[in-house]
């Protein structure tokens, strides 16, 4: 699929540079043409005026122009009366050009002899009855233009060459970010089905034991009960966040926006979390000293709070501590959540923030949670322009710090 998709977008590019290619060839040559007519047309009229004159200087018209010319005299019978220095024919084998240029009912076009194909300009005489006739060889301005059309041409073929592996670099560019996010969804639609594959046997399981006993009471069997309804409420906060991210990507996922103060939705965060903490004899401190209104989502701030929380508190061992501190910085406010748990490794940090990563597979199972926690947590902080530092000790614990502008 990707080999095609980029064999396709190399030949879109390729076709777009090949167009415009074409057009510049053609729009220099028309170009050309044009301004290589003019100074032919304007050739012969200096020629014309300076022969009606009697004044024409072969050598200097020569050494300026390297079109070939010559002029003719003639009387109103068509008769040669006067001719240039230089000239392609004898004069007598000029007699049917002349002829030709007579009979035109217009001044100036185009004639033939001998297959050479000649430019002319004819103007009567002033002073006497006749014409002067400019001739001019277009044998000279047509070879210019089969060099430039064909130099043109060269010079399109080697940029088209160039532009397809151009190209095909590009399309390798633009493809490499492709890739990383159908990995990252197939890996994530693998991983969503795991996740939902584990509480959904686990209910089917106990159902059907629950089937299998109906001559007993429902509370004989609330223990199969209780588990399912435990991992249906697992499964609904897997399906929530879910589409939370769903929802997030697709940007259908909107803050509402407002003044409050970050100190009091940070203490009303913590409060609620220290009955877990007394029932797993964790010390859980705060330092809310900084006051001050903050702009942002209320909400999304709490339930970041939330889930940074829960997680220290998870991997933090009975006797442990977990500490949040506010801190105001000029125009940033920035709120540290630590822990004496765990840790994580250094080759973990970085990617703890992906969807459904697991520092630790096995102990992940023992712990509830959906693995997203942390990948929504980036999302509320970069949606409001802030950033998130961890850093970690194994076996020390673990500390987060979010700055968010004001």
């Amino acid at each position: 699929m990707f080999r095609e998709l980029r064999l396709k977008l190399t030949l879109i590019n390729v076709g777009v540079m090949a167009l415009l290619l074409l057009l510049f060839i053609i729009g220099t040559f028309f170009v050309m043409q044009v301004q290589i007519f003019n100074q032919s047309q304007q050739l012969m009229q200096i020629i014309a005026s300076e022969a009606g004159s009697g004044s024409v200087n072969n050598t200097r018209e020569h050494d300026k122009h390297l079109a070939k010319y010559f002029y003719l005299k003639t009387d109103e019978s068509g008769k040669i009366t006067e001719n240039s220095s230089a000239l392609p024919l004898p004069l007598d084998q000029l007699t049917p050009l002349v002829e030709k240029a007579i009979n035109s009912p217009n001044p100036k076009g185009e004639v033939e002899l001998h297959d050479e194909a000649y430019t002319f300009l004819k103007v009567p005489l002033k002073q006497t009855p006749g014409f002067v006739i400019t001739f001019v060889d277009l044998e000279r301005d047509r070879e210019i233009l089969r060099e430039l059309l064909l130099t043109l041409s060269v010079g399109g073929l080697v940029c088209l060459g160039l532009s397809y592996y151009g190209s095909r670099f590009m399309a390798d560019r633009a493809m490499a970010p492709i890739k990383s996010s159908w990995q990252r969804q197939q890996d994530f639609v693998a991983d969503a089905s795991h996740e939902l594959r584990t509480p959904l046997t686990v209910v089917q399981v106990n159902l059907e034991l629950v089937k299998g006993n109906s001559d007993e009471t429902v509370a004989s069997q609330s223990k199969w009960l209780d588990n399912s309804l435990l991992e249906m409420k697992r499964m609904s906060k897997l399906v929530d966040d879910l589409l939370f991210l769903a929802r997030a990507d697709s940007q259908q996922q909107t803050l509402e926006m407002k003044q409050f103060p970050l100190n009091t939705a940070l203490r009303e965060v913590i409060e609620s979390f220290k009955p877990l903490a007394e029932t797993h004899e964790i010390l859980l401190e705060c330092s809310l000293n900084s006051e001050g209104m903050y702009y942002g989502d209320e909400n999304r701030i709490k339930q970041l709070m939330v889930i940074l929380l829960d997680n220290a508190l998870k991997y933090t061992p009975s006797g442990g501590q977990v500490s949040l501190s506010l801190q105001n910085w000029g125009t940033l406010a920035e709120i540290t959540v630590s822990d004496t748990g765990e840790g994580i490794d250094q080759e973990h940090l970085a990617k703890i923030f992906e969807r459904f990563y697991r520092v630790d597979q096995a102990r992940s199972q023992q712990t509830e949670g959906t693995g997203l926690g942390l990948a929504i947590a980036d999302w509320i902080i970069r949606s409001h322009h802030g950033r998130i530092k961890v850093s970690s000790s194994p076996g020390k614990g673990t500390t987060f710090v979010v700055s968010l502008p004001k």
